[in-house]
């Protein structure tokens, strides 16, 4: 057992719940570097709203670290519990003397019968009465204090006895007769009734005394101390007074019972106009000193005069701390909390201060001291004197307890000597004894030089309250209370007992930051007065302050505000207040930051400046009856004209105003952006409005004696109004400048990144540990080495690509035009459109599709006059010359319909198609008009290529069909360029007089000695055919089966190149390739929707996505081979004047000069100039010129899909189309244009890794058959090439395959792929790779061998019924006996064979080895058997002309069963 020696006195407990706080402050914390890293990466232009930007954040940047300075006293508070059984034990005969001080200053602030109730109080704590000394200082030096105090001497000769007697709590009388109705359950009635009289009589005397302001003059011949006041006495020049109305130590200072009673002792210090007295710190001073002489007692406690004792057993409380044989000699205070009665239920002024007491000063506890608050505090006398701390000091506890010497009179004259106005000069007295001069809060500068003198302190808040006081009860006494506290303590922070100067190295820097949370109280105004104002203020101009409520960026400033939020509210809860108090703080928290502490900061600077002197106002204790009656309804207290209620209501109708018309203004569509720009500013200057609900009402709805006063109100309306007619009339004047300058388009940056990179980061991790389990776990030779091996190396390349893939996933952003804003500035200068169709086949490309494509564009909603067509026909074919000349003579009835009633789309194919019934808004009779004669001529067209030619009479209705002749061939012909329609020609009009635009067919020369370099030599022909025809700025080229879904795709597109801001730097804006025949879940993989939702944003977000070849407008200039500069000037009106007296027929005979076979011999074209020659993906390549040579591209997706067209509907078609592309870009990537060679320096490594991505598809040929082969192999074999299941070392190769695939599906479903869409897109990740894409690197590698050439096939765009159909159904096509469908075929096959005969060698036990050494093997292998489902129907089930035929089925088991005799070593 214990004993009783080491029992400690006192014990100190950690309070709960730290890991849940710690983990929300975590959170907190990277929420509020979040906010600030998007406020200091987001800085807006200069006259976009920058200065009012710059000061959120340094608000915010304010907030932040004053949040990590409030961090310090919550990251680990304490409790503590005494144990005052064990004091009696060890030290119930040894208890040291108590010297207790009370200090007042005014009667009439601080009646004396709510003085004496505290007195009293303290007289009678349950502790030996002799070894009590209270001490009341009247800095007043009132006749009134010190009759109420002689009234209670008398008195507390009957109270004192009544309290032991009967074990009373509180023992203050004004409180314990208020609470109770009746007598004590242990007292006898009478005697309570008697008690209650006498108490009730001597209040009476001294509240008359004091409403009369006079002693009855028998009064004053019952003690001496009346005589010491006379007439010329004022309270701020008198003589010094000490008066012991009880003194303890002699015999007849006993009470009824004939006990000791503790000593009495009356003070009021000198006071000389001349001589400055220091206040409250000055009075205790002298108290000190006083006392020393009088009792002189090792322990002190101060009180406020209206903070009565509640806890008769707080000193011995105290005591367990001094008394404590363990820590009692480094304990220099010991502070209780500052609680009060008159709080109502739902703290209406946030008075209570309860989670500082229930938690800041715990936590404060934890570092090494809580504050002295200048109120219920204990503290050794020799600290309060001056005394360091030192481990051999010892205290003499027995100090003070000897009897006097000399009578009474000559220790009050004595006493009074210390207590004279001269005789702290030249002495230490307020600076290194005593309690510290120089500050409105004496205490806690007092309890920072104690602290930092190597003392510590403890906070003590037991069960029942040690100290209960009044707290202000009225608005204007709190905003006075807290100014003198923020004034004070800022005056400390900006002083050299700044904690951080101060106290470095003194105390913890835990401690020092806790001192500062209310050292900043007053520099917390700015920043709150600046958030209060300035949001609501741009919610009227039209200034977006906060990212908008759907940007990613929200988040962080949503999680901090409500996080925070409701931890306050938790901690306030927690505290004791209630939801409403807690609600009626955060009113508090805003009314004191825009007034009390603005005005103690203002004083603070003033101060420091010279410009005032230090001031101390009393907080009254009192109230008039009609206010305590509102202060007990919980209604807020105004009534009088104080500037303060001038701010508080300034603000209030600011932000109602604010709201009000920045509502209006955003649903009225004034600054033209979207309702959720503003949300956050609505939401914030809202909360604001709700919050100011009692003031409105104090403003314009209640009629009592507390309501705001009229000047106040007609003041505040007054600021109102010339804010915001200021901030409107700026807000006109900025809209009318900012108009020319707000940006044609907007970048914003994608969501759910952090999401994305967290999951990047796992899986690299993962990546690395299968790379290391690759490395070091070679097998033996012989034992599969070889497959080992291969696998690593396949996984090598498969983690190098992942981290290619990912450089376009890091920051992918979209793009948003504001055509409103480009028709404001340019509508009368557009720039001219050249627009570039290609087609190669009538019979692959359809001439009724091509001409539906060309319609489209012509009907663009732009001016008609700036818009040329040009067709380049590489067929050179008569059939679709006759299809543009039918289009040409039907797009004077479809052009003027479309725009008529602005119909979409406008290809009539797809129009019609689309809409079974007429338009909305068009007649009936004209809507079928269009519609037949729409099919009339595509049914003459159709017949025209069914039969080959083209009627003779038709031939005579154009001269260009005289080009064509005997011995015209596809691939032998001369030039051609026909001009159908001459825009610049007065007879160009449609039916209703409007301009047509100017339509072109070109059929470049064709010789058979002569390479034509297929797509990209129609493009570089158009180009300078366009130049000496419209020589438009602008060029746009569409395949011709990508019709226009879109009609403002060119107005969407000129936003970023006229933009005028960053216009100059784009060389192209590519759109997306978007197909509508794609089925409901996408057979064959060909939506591309990851690619153009997430691949393409985020190469936009590097400088540049793809030129992919169709949907993309470049500038003509870039096309020619300019180079970026930054001086360069477009010349957007170039192309747009009437041409000369050339005639049509020249200018056509000029231009077929130009697309000669010979005309490009000897030339950059194809190199340096136009589209580069040499590569089947001539778009790609070009476009990487194009970057490198300093431009940037933009890439939009827009709502409404700008251009449509048709996708390979087959299997053939998808395997043909996709060798052709990964063939193009891998010849790039192994050329001397390889993004990492050709664009290193000019171009970012992001973009150079994004080009690779394609560059390097058919690479991934050689590891993806590896995979799919080898494993089954393997596991047929008796070979593993996989950590066993049970292994750790499975377990990254699970999370890699896991997290991949399910973010993979992620980015599918988002991107608008359905689930099985996504599982489709899966089996032709496969089949693509092990087909197209292999086929395409062989092929890459011969051609660089020089063993073959380049050759260009063209995609068919059409399929016969059966195939429509089984591509309707989602039935996978095969047919035909391809080389691509054995390989796919023996894939199936072989993985099939391999999981069967696998798993019964496995479980027939012929490895010698557990199941799970073999089960990732069977895994893989089940999957790829499951993903190739149809493949298994086609060759096994189906019986229609799209099954896999069967030589493809014997040829693939053949390599099945060849595959299976390979050993693998």
């Amino acid at each position: 057992m214990e004993t009783t020696e080491r029992r400690r006195l006192f014990a100190t407990e950690k309070v709960g719940g730290r890991a849940v706080y710690r983990l929300q402050a975590a959170t907190v914390a990277a929420g509020i570097l979040l906010v600030l890293y998007y406020r200091a990466t987001r800085v807006p232009a200069a006259g976009e709203g920058r200065v009012a930007w710059l000061g959120m954040a340094a608000a915010e940047l304010w907030y932040a670290v004053y949040w990590v300075i409030t961090q310090s006293v919550r990251w680990c508070p304490v409790r503590r519990r005494t144990f005052k059984d064990r004091l009696a034990e060890r030290y119930e005969q040894n208890l040291p003397g108590v010297d207790i001080f009370v200090c007042t200053a005014d009667p009439h602030a601080e009646p004396p019968s709510i003085v004496i109730s505290t007195v009293l109080s303290v007289m009678a704590y349950n502790y030996p009465s002799e070894k009590i000394s209270v001490y009341l200082s009247d800095d007043g030096g009132s006749i009134l204090t010190f009759y109420a105090l002689w009234e209670a001497s008398m008195f507390a000769k009957k109270w004192l006895p009544f309290c032991r007697r009967y074990n009373i709590e509180p023992r203050s009388p004004a409180a314990y007769f208020s609470e109770l109705e009746g007598h004590h359950n242990l007292c006898s009635p009478k005697e309570w009734s008697f008690i209650k009289s006498l108490y009730e009589e001597m209040r009476e005397r001294i509240d008359s005394a004091v409403m009369s302001g006079k002693i009855p003059e028998e009064i004053k011949l019952k003690h001496k101390g009346f005589d010491e006041w006379n007439s010329e006495m004022t309270s701020k020049n008198h003589q010094p007074i000490v008066q012991v109305l009880i003194d303890g130590k002699s015999q007849n200072a006993v009470d009824d019972d004939g006990n000791v009673l503790p000593t009495l002792v009356y003070m009021a210090r000198e006071k000389r106009p001349q001589y400055h007295h220091n206040f409250k710190a000055g009075a205790l001073n002298a108290l000190i000193r006083v006392s020393s002489l009088i009792s002189d007692s090792p322990v002190i406690l101060n009180v406020d005069c209206d903070m009565y004792s509640n806890n008769s057993d707080s000193v011995r409380d105290a005591l367990c701390f001094f008394l404590d044989e363990e820590m009692s000699h480094k304990i220099g205070f010991v502070q209780y909390p500052q609680n009060y009665n008159n709080m109502t239920k739902n703290n209406i002024y946030g008075n209570s201060l309860n989670v500082i007491n229930h938690v800041e000063m715990r936590g404060l506890d934890s570092a090494g001291g809580c504050l002295y608050v200048g109120t219920g505090c204990f503290h050794r006398r020799e600290i309060l004197c001056g005394k360091k701390f030192s481990k051999d000091y010892k205290e003499d506890w027995s100090r003070g307890i000897k009897n006097r010497q000399e009578n009474i009179n000559e220790t009050e004259e004595k006493a009074k000597s210390l207590a004279t106005c001269t005789y702290e000069l030249r002495t230490q007295w307020g600076d290194e004894i005593g309690v510290k001069y120089g500050c409105p809060v004496e205490d806690v500068i007092t309890g920072l030089a104690i602290h930092c003198r190597g003392w510590e302190s403890v906070y003590l808040k037991p069960q029942r309250t040690a100290f209960v006081g009044l707290a202000p009860a009225t608005l204007a006494q709190t905003i006075l209370q807290h100014k003198r506290w923020s004034e004070g303590n800022h005056t400390i922070f900006l002083s050299k007992y700044c904690t951080f100067l101060f106290g470095h190295g003194k105390i913890s820097l835990q401690l020092q930051m806790g001192y500062c949370i209310y050292g900043l109280w007053a520099a917390n105004s700015l920043p709150t007065i600046y958030y209060v104002m300035i949001p609501a203020l741009g919610l009227v101009k039209g200034t977006p302050l906060f990212p908008e409520i759907m940007s990613p960026w929200a988040t962080p400033f949503i999680y901090v505000f409500c996080v925070k939020t409701l931890y306050s509210l938790y901690e306030a809860l927690l505290s004791g207040d209630t939801l409403k108090g807690w609600w009626n703080g955060q009113r508090m928290w805003m009314v004191k930051r825009i007034t009390s502490y603005l005005y103690g900061f203002i004083d603070t600077i003033r101060k420091l400046l010279g410009l005032s002197n230090m001031s101390f106002e009393i907080t009254a204790k009192v109230s008039d009856g009609d206010e305590a009656k509102r202060y007990e309804q919980e209604i807020l207290e105004f009534g009088s004209s104080s500037p303060e209620y001038v701010i508080i209501a300034t603000v209030a109708l600011l932000n109602f105003v604010c709201l009000v018309r920045g509502i209006s203004k955003i649903m009225a569509g004034v600054w033209n952006t979207s309702w959720n720009v503003f949300l956050p500013q609505v939401i914030l200057c809202g909360l604001i409005v709700v919050t100011n609900i009692p003031i409105y009402e104090a403003m314009f709805l209640r009629k009592d004696k507390g309501r705001i006063p009229l000047p106040v109100t007609l003041a505040s309306i007054g600021f109102v109004i010339a804010y915001v007619e200021l901030i409107d009339r700026s807000a006109m004047e900025t809209m009318t400048a900012e108009r020319r300058r707000r940006p044609l388009f907007t970048t914003e940056e994608l969501g759910g990144r952090a999401v994305y990179r967290l999951q990047a980061a796992t899986v690299a991790a993962g990546i690395l540990l299968v790379l290391y389990y690759r490395a070091t776990r070679v097998p033996a030779a012989g034992e599969g080495r070889a497959a080992w091996l291969g696998m690593t190396a396949a996984e090598l390349w498969y983690a190098v690509y992942w981290v290619i893939a990912q450089s376009v996933r890091w920051r992918p952003v979209r793009r948003r035009t504001f055509r409103d804003r480009l028709a404001e500035r340019y509508e009368q200068n557009l720039p001219g459109v050249d627009i570039f169709v290609c087609t190669a086949d009538p019979n692959s490309e359809p001439p009724s599709l091509v001409i539906s494509t060309i319609l489209s564009v012509m009907a663009y909603n732009y001016p008609s006059e700036k818009i040329s067509v040009y067709l380049s026909d590489d067929g050179g074919s008569i059939l679709t010359f006759y299809a543009l000349w039918e289009a040409s003579i039907f797009a004077k009835k479809w052009l003027p319909f479309c725009k008529r009633y602005n119909i979409e789309p406008r290809s009539p194919a797809a129009y019609f198609s689309e809409s079974k019934v007429h338009h909305n808004l068009c007649i009936p009779k004209e809507w079928a008009l269009i519609k037949n004669l729409y099919e009339e001529m595509r049914e003459r067209i159709d017949t025209a290529i069914m039969s080959g030619k083209i009627p003779e009479e038709m031939k005579l209705k154009h001269k260009g069909f005289d080009e064509w002749n005997s011995h015209f061939t596809l691939k032998n012909h001369q030039p051609i360029v026909q001009i159908l329609i001459d825009g610049k020609s007065r007879n160009a009009i449609d039916d209703d007089r409007n301009v047509l635009p100017t339509l072109v067919y070109v059929a470049r020369e064709k010789r058979p000695l002569y390479h034509h370099n297929f797509k990209a030599g129609a493009l570089n022909a158009l180009i300078r055919v366009s130049s000496v025809i419209s020589d438009s700025p602008i060029i746009l080229n569409v395949d011709c089966d990508m019709y226009s879904n879109n009609s403002d795709s060119i107005r969407d597109a000129l936003c970023f190149f006229l933009d005028e801001e960053m216009g100059q730097k784009i060389g192209f804006v590519q759109y997306p390739q978007i197909f509508n025949n794609i089925t409901r879940n996408d057979i064959y993989g060909n939506s591309f929707n990851v690619s153009y939702h997430v691949e393409m944003c985020g190469l936009d977000s590097v400088g540049g996505c793809l030129y992919i070849g169709t949907g993309c407008f470049h500038r003509r200039e870039i096309l020619c081979g300019r180079t970026f500069s930054k001086d360069y000037k477009e010349n957007w009106n170039r192309g747009i004047k009437e041409r000369g007296k050339e005639n049509i027929n020249g200018i056509e005979e000029k231009a077929k000069s130009l697309v000669t076979c010979t005309y490009e011999h000897r030339t950059q074209w194809g190199n340096d100039i136009g589209v580069k020659y040499g590569c089947t993906v001539e778009d790609i390549i070009t476009g990487l010129a194009i970057h490198c040579r300093g431009w940037e591209s933009a890439y939009i997706n827009p709502k409404r899909a700008a251009f449509l067209g048709v996708a390979p509907s087959t299997l053939a078609q998808t395997i043909l189309q996709h060798k052709r592309w990964s063939e193009g870009n891998l010849t790039i990537f192994l050329s001397k244009y390889c993004s990492f060679l050709f664009g290193h320096g000019k171009i970012k490594l992001q973009l150079q890794m994004g080009y690779c991505i394609c560059g390097l598809w058919a690479a991934n040929s050689l590891p993806t058959l590896y995979y799919v082969m080898i494993p089954s192999l393997g596991l047929v074999k008796g070979t593993p090439v996989f950590p066993q299941i049970t292994s750790p070392w499975a377990i990254p190769f699970i999370h890699v395959f896991c997290m991949t695939t399910i973010y993979g599906l992620h980015e599918a479903l988002l991107s608008g792929d359905t689930l099985k869409g996504w599982w489709n897109g899966q089996r032709m990740w496969m089949v693509k790779r092990i087909t197209s894409y292999l086929y395409a690197f062989i092929d890459t590698i011969r051609k660089l061998l020089g063993m073959s050439k380049m050759s260009f096939e063209v995609t068919a765009k059409v399929s016969d019924h059966d195939e429509a159909k089984r591509h309707e159904q989602e039935i996978l096509e095969f047919g035909s006996s391809s080389p691509e469908y054995v390989i796919i075929a023996t894939v199936a096959l072989l993985n099939f064979v391999c999981l069967v005969g696998g798993l019964s060698q496995i479980m027939a036990g012929v490895w010698n080895m557990p199941w799970n050494v073999f089960l990732p093997q069977a895994i893989l292998c089940g999957m790829i058997v499951v993903i190739n489902m149809p493949i298994y129907e086609a060759i096994f089930l189906r019986k229609d002309k799209g099954r896999i035929p069967t030589t493809v089925t014997l040829a693939s088991i053949g390599f099945v069963m060849l595959a299976l005799l390979v050993p693998l070593v």
